[in-house]
This record gives C-alpha cells, structure tokens and sequence, in this order.
C-alpha cells in the first residue's frame, strides 16, 4: 500500500510540477482523490479506532482534508510559480515564492493546532497523537517526492 501512495504521490506531483500546462486541472484532480484515498486507507489502518470514536473522528478527519487541500493547492501554485520563472528568476520574484512558503508553513500549523485542539475535546490525546504522527508521515512521503523533482535556484553565472 505505501508503494502504491508513493506512485500517486509521485505522479500527481510530477504531472503537477514538471508542466503543468500540459496536462487538465481534472487529471491532476483525479490523482488527487487518489492519493487522499490511499492516505485515508493509511489512516484508517494504523488507528484502531472503536465504532464510537469513528464516528467522531472520521467527520473532523473530513474537514481537516479539505483545509489541508486547500494549503497542498496554494503549495502546488508556489511551485508552478516557480518553475515558470525558472530560468529568469529575479530578486523580487524569489522573495516574494519565499514568503509565500513560509505563510503555507504558517498556515499548516495553524490547521494542526486547530483540529488538535477539536479533535482532542473529543478524543483521547493518545488516538489524537497518533493520528498527527501519521499524517506528518505522509507529508513526508509527499515532501520527499516533490523535492526531488523540484530543482534548486539556479546560479547567477549560469543564465
């Protein structure tokens, strides 16, 4: 199962990275799904959960995806950003994807605060914990694809 999400991870942010005018919004999306599913799937099977706590848990879980979504989304346009000035990247324009990133970071840890603190008035911390270990591994996996195929910015000297 772990290959298969490192597939769709590496495939949804190749596609997305490497050129994105060349491929539909609608294709990206459906590696998108993919690769929510599997990490669910990933979730789902590392936290045993009783029927009670799923049905709390499996709700927040939901809502957390969709404003994780929207900072992988962000992310994903900072990245197309970038690639597209590539190869005349000024100053400006290097501050500028600099501070986006670092308020998507922001962002993300605002979020994990945010159902941190929901999740656990409904659950125990333990459950809570475990589900963040999880998810931070995934964005590891996810990480780890996207930065190999993202390259460094390039020397002044080789323009």
């Amino acid at each position: 199962m772990k290959k298969l999400l490192l597939t769709s991870i590496f495939a949804l942010f190749v596609i997305s990275n490497v050129n994105a005018q060349f491929f539909k919004q609608s294709d990206i999306d459906i590696y998108k799904k993919d690769v929510n599913k599997q990490a669910r799937n990933l979730v789902k099977e590392h936290l045993d959960l009783t029927p009670e706590q799923a049905k709390v848990f499996w709700p927040l879980y939901d809502e957390f995806r969709v404003e994780a979504d929207k900072i992988i989304d962000a992310e994903v346009g900072i990245i197309e950003d970038y690639l597209m000035n590539y190869y005349d990247l000024s100053d400006k324009k290097a501050t500028e994807l600099v501070y986006k990133t670092i308020e998507l970071r922001r962002n993300k840890l605002d979020l994990d605060e945010e159902y941190f603190k929901k999740m656990s008035k409904v659950l125990p911390a333990k459950i809570v914990g475990k589900f963040f270990q999880i998810e931070s591994r995934i964005s590891l996996m996810i990480k780890q694809q996207r930065t190999q195929n993202i390259p460094l910015v390039r020397d002044q000297d080789k323009k």
